[in-house]
């Protein structure tokens, strides 16, 4: 029987910027595809502790509580964190935007678990009239990338399309793959260095959510 903060992990899927239970996190990324196309506006958790969250990490925020030095935190193995049906967002324009579209998806303000937190939302499977339809997933845009990772982007693609056209790596000069094993270890040091930067102040700053996932893409 599944505990809180101890779900298995088949029971969660991913979101960008962190992980909720899996109805949970479909109809999050409907909504965020909504109020993305409509506003502009990409809904994301504050950090990856902040939608579904271990048993551990509820401890964390429970010590910071009770210690006079956070906000309020539910007592560990009671949070909805750790049933992976709620998200904290960074900013009150997201939480505007939810409170615009997220009713029919099953995220409203009326059926927050804490009313005090505008930053605190709960999923509710009973209102979710969009539950079963497909979730197109959305192309990383490589218009966040900064000028250092475009230069890299650039040589890898390039690289890629050479040895492609000429029959693989083996078929061309071996500076080629030289040039793209170069470009793909700077991007991983980006893709590195981006995750550690949000693990301090959050996914939205920098756009580091989009840069993530479009280095990423790049990648694989």
């Amino acid at each position: 029987m599944a505990q809180n903060g101890r779900l298995p992990a088949n029971d969660l899927a991913p979101i960008p910027g962190g992980r909720l239970r899996r109805d949970a996190a479909a109809s999050w990324l409907r909504l965020r595809q909504k109020i993305g196309k409509e506003t502009g506006t990409w809904i994301c958790p504050t950090s990856t502790r902040t939608a579904y969250r271990t048993l551990a990490e509820q401890r964390y925020f429970w010590d910071l509580y009770t210690s006079g030095r956070g906000n309020l935190a539910a007592r560990p193995g009671t949070s909805n964190h750790g049933w992976g049906v709620t998200v904290d967002v960074p900013t009150p324009a997201m939480r505007k935007a939810i409170d615009r579209y997220g009713a029919e998806y099953g995220w409203a303000k009326r059926w927050s678990d804490a009313p005090s937190e505008w930053w605190h939302l709960k999923y509710d499977p009973a209102h979710d009239r969009h539950k079963g339809e497909h979730v197109r997933p959305r192309k990383p845009d490589v218009a966040y990338l900064t000028d250092d990772e475009q230069r890299a982007r650039r040589v890898l693609l390039r690289e890629r399309r050479v040895a492609k056209k000429n029959g693989g790596w083996d078929k061309v000069d071996a500076s080629h793959l030289e040039r793209a094993s170069a470009a793909k270890a700077q991007l991983r040091k980006q893709a590195r260095l981006i995750r550690q930067a949000a693990k301090k102040d959050g996914w939205t700053k920098n756009h580091r959510r989009e840069r993530y996932d479009a280095i990423r893409m790049l990648l694989t």
